[in-house]
């Protein structure tokens, strides 16, 4: 299942270069929670073994790591495993993602 979830776009940047002109730190902030929320629901429709991946185009580690984080934390009865899409998909291109993320 794909959670392709609604954020800020700020990775899309260079695509879209008027981003930059309206991009706040708080941009990340205001739709934490929303994203939260539609990770818990996917999941919540995932079968049973299931895989569900969290998407966004955003580069903001608070509508990242930090939404997998937070769900990971309130669903911490073992249902749930990260697994390394590297590991997955041979020739993904990518990084790690982050372990500790300013907020501003």
């Amino acid at each position: 299942m794909l959670a392709d979830v609604p954020c800020t776009g700020d990775g899309a940047v260079r695509k879209l270069p008027i981003k930059w002109e309206k991009w706040t730190t708080s941009d990340g902030l205001g739709i934490h929670s929303l994203q939260i929320q539609l990770l818990l629901r996917a999941l919540s429709l995932c079968k049973v073994g299931g895989q569900v991946l969290y998407s966004t185009c955003s580069i903001n580690p608070v509508e990242d790591e930090a939404v997998v984080c937070e769900v990971m934390r309130r669903v911490n009865d073992g249902s749930l495993e990260l697994i390394d899409v590297h590991q997955k998909m041979k020739g993904f291109k990518g990084r790690k993602g982050l372990t500790k993320w300013p907020v501003l």
